[in-house]
């Protein structure tokens, strides 16, 4: 644990150069615009002016020890992960979790960022995320760098992966979501920096490249960390190092447990000498002596000891109520975990008017996320009339279905006539069907044919 005395107010925000640094800047500049045709690719091209590319030249060359061919190879990686990601063009503002203290409307003007809409699969992520695991973005230190706060130690780890789960496309494991999600959050963290950055050389500031990071690890304990946690930590630091060089300015660990240091022997290897260097671990006695010393007392929250007290709370999840999936302004989609024990049915039934549309998705595997497997699966749909004459067709049905092309999905079509819509073997399968008259549609994953095996399903329906 670090002592407070020895922790200093304000660290460098870069190293001074010296000749050989700054002509290794310039060359891998030239290397860049070589690369591409003389033209910078679009990280580079949306820096304000050449001093800006300059600083990100040198973000990359720090995180590769200086080396000009390393930093290139990273710089390449990057921009094929940015442009797969549209990590440049994509629109994040307004931002869908708070941004206490800054004014997102100047922000897009500040740094020539589009301001239009939430964008639905940001917000569902965050609407899963709130109200299991609570972190957000609060003001500044007292140098100008955002300050993320973040309390891992009142997560709910179990609740958060079910609910992301309950959100994550057919085919997809929640990890998947959960990194996707830590993108963007990542993006809009760029943004925050690149606008406090513009501010404080507004104001004749010093430059600012990366954030405060604030990790309160009160309440974290041996039995919340398991290899599904420990393995999305591993992938979110690697995607942190890997694609966005330098942004952190320095983590003040507070609140220290004893066997924090311990749980960070786990993951001391994922990072980069660099990093390791900005990491302060400080113990409940000091923490908040520690906390003011770094950013002013009406920027702390009041509930971390400061004078602060946000409309609407700093930190929902904390100290004001958070918003979960049961108030998205829009239908929202949920995935189901469907485990069939060998011999046995899973089905689902229901009723659809005329000119309704019924869309499944499935995946099955041998385990949770694990290889593909077959499985019997059958689509039926019985008119009402057929329903309510009581006929057979549910154990003995006729087949005649049709297959509509030009859509998503395949589009089957049936009149009273038709009973079978499907019915085969298979790994997976996307659909819709649309009754034309009213009646109930069926599905089932029949598991018969395994004398020992249970299998997994992955399954999305949807009425509409």
């Amino acid at each position: 644990m670090s002592s407070v005395e020895n922790i200093p107010v304000s660290i460098p925000e870069m190293e001074t150069l010296c000749e050989k640094k700054e002509a290794a800047v310039t060359t891998l500049l030239q290397k860049v615009l070589s690369q591409y045709g003389n033209v910078y690719p679009p990280q580079f091209m949306k820096c304000a002016n050449e001093e800006d590319r300059r600083i990100l030249a040198y973000k990359y060359l720090k995180a590769r020890s200086w080396k000009v061919s390393d930093s290139m190879e990273m710089i390449k990686e990057n921009m094929t992960f940015r442009a797969k990601h549209d990590a440049d063009h994509m629109n994040l503002f307004p931002c869908v979790f708070p941004l206490r203290g800054f004014d997102e409307e100047d922000l897009c003007r500040t740094i020539q960022d589009p301001y239009t809409e939430k964008q639905r699969w940001t917000e569902l992520c965050y609407l899963a995320t709130a109200p299991y695991y609570s972190a957000g973005y609060h003001y500044w230190d007292k140098e100008g760098h955002p300050v993320l706060y973040d309390f891992c130690g009142r997560s709910d780890l179990k609740g958060l992966f079910k609910s992301i789960g309950a959100i994550t496309p057919v085919g997809d494991q929640a990890k998947d979501t959960i990194l996707r999600y830590h993108l963007y959050m990542n993006l809009v963290q760029e943004r925050l920096v690149k606008y406090a950055d513009a501010k404080s050389v507004e104001r004749g500031g010093r430059r600012i490249l990366g954030v405060t990071a604030v990790l309160n690890a009160e309440g974290l304990s041996w039995g919340m960390i398991n290899s599904q946690s420990l393995d999305v930590l591993r992938e979110t630091i690697r995607m942190d190092q890997k694609y966005f060089p330098e942004a952190l300015h320095r983590l003040i660990v507070i609140n220290c447990p004893s066997f924090v240091t311990h749980a960070y022997s786990l993951i001391r290897g994922s990072l980069d000498k660099n990093t390791q260097q900005k990491i302060i671990f400080c113990e409940k006695a000091y923490s908040m002596e520690l906390l003011k010393k770094i950013v002013d007392e009406d920027k702390i929250p009041v509930f971390l000891g400061g004078s602060c007290s946000c409309s609407g709370g700093c930190l929902p999840g904390i100290d004001s109520e958070c918003r979960s999936l049961a108030d998205a302004p829009f239908p929202v989609p949920r995935t189901e975990y469907v485990s069939i024990a060998a011999g046995k049915r899973h089905t689902i039934e229901f009723l659809l008017q005329p000119d309704e549309e019924a869309q499944w998705e499935f995946r099955c595997t041998k385990s949770w996320g694990g290889q593909a497997t077959e499985i019997g699966f059958r689509a039926v749909f019985a008119s009402q009339d057929d329903v309510d004459t009581g006929d057979s067709f549910w154990t003995n049905p006729t087949v005649g279905s049709q297959r509509t092309s030009g859509s998503l999905y395949g589009l089957l079509e049936v009149s009273s006539s038709f009973r079978e819509l499907k019915s085969e073997k298979m790994e997976m399968d996307r659909d819709r069907f649309v009754a034309k008259v009213c009646g109930t549609l069926k599905l089932e994953w029949d598991n018969h044919s395994s004398w020992l095996q249970t299998k997994y399903l992955q399954l999305r329906v949807i009425k509409t």
